[in-house]
Formats: C-alpha cells, structure tokens, sequence
C-alpha cells in the first residue's frame, strides 16, 4: 500500500489539478524547487496509483439530460455482489456502500426521464433480486461539483475548513 502524500505531493498534485497540461518546469517554478523533484515525485505518485491526469467534464454542461443520485437497500450479505453489477452499467459514475438507512449510493447519467424510469424500476429490479428499496433523486442543478483536491489539501494542513461564499452566491 502506498504511504500518504507529504506536504509537497499536496503542492504538487493541486498544481496539477489546477491545470494537468502544465509543464513540470512550470510547476518547479511556482513551487520553487526543482524540475527533477517535480518529475520524481509525479511519475512516482502515477506508477503508485495515487494519482492520475485526466479530463474531467460536467455530465450536464455535456448535454446529460438527466443525472441522478440514487440509494439502494439489498437484503443482508449481497452489498458486493450488488455494487459489482452496478459498476458494469455505463451510466453509472460512482458507486458506494454506506452505512445507515441504504447499503449502496449510486450517481448516474441518462439520456432522459424515461430512460432514468426504465433503469430504475425495470433494469435494477430485474439484474439485482437482492434489492428491497429504490430512492431516487434527480437533480435539478449542480451547485458543486469539484475534482480538484487544492482545498482538501488546505484543510488538511490547517487551513480554515469553511469559505466565504462568492459575492453572487451570498445575494441569490
């Protein structure tokens, strides 16, 4: 198992996130420090798993019509088997366990409300037997949606957890 990022792999890896086409020599020199630790520590945190550069889009803003949020409960001991059918769906971006009230939380794209229905109340059923309860939330508008890891990072090294919301935001 890889051990956890240092202070500088924080630095780095929100550098990236910021803008993952940046150059190494780009990021050596708003961190001030060198090329060569840039390129070390990025190939190394890449060939341990624990990061990767890649294109993120907003399913909506990329004409998903509908994106759903959708909570599950399976009968007793059929939590992996259930999440393992999930994951092979397509449209379905996440899949999680939980504890509480649902066994797994899903988040989902489809082409339609219809399409979202049909999934939902023939697909699911008929794939996972072991499902009891379907809760389904569509949503209306992402308020946030965020890849970047810049204010994780922060909060973890100290920094205040809690943002004043952006002018606009405060007067809506």
């Amino acid at each position: 198992m890889p051990g956890p990022l240092d202070k500088l792999d924080r630095r780095i890896v929100a550098a990236l996130a910021r803008d993952g086409r940046r150059t190494f020599r780009d990021i050596a020199r708003e961190l001030d420090i060198s090329e060569g630790t840039v390129r070390f520590r990025v190939t190394r945190l890449q060939e341990e798993g624990l990061i990767r550069v890649t294109a993120v889009g907003s399913p909506l803003a990329l004409g998903v019509e509908v994106y759903a949020m959708i909570l599950i409960r399976v009968k007793p001991g059929h939590v992996k088997e259930a999440g393992t059918i999930l994951s092979s769906y397509p449209n379905v971006r996440f899949v999680g366990s939980a504890f509480g009230s649902v066994d797994l939380f899903i988040q989902t794209l489809h082409r339609d409300t219809r399409d979202l229905h049909r999934f939902v109340s023939e697909e699911l059923p008929q794939r996972i037997p072991a499902i009891t309860s379907i809760e389904t939330c569509q949503l209306a508008e992402v308020l946030k949606s965020t890849w970047t890891w810049g204010d994780w990072f922060e909060y973890l090294d100290g920094a205040d957890a809690v943002r004043e919301p952006l002018q606009e935001a405060a007067d809506a």
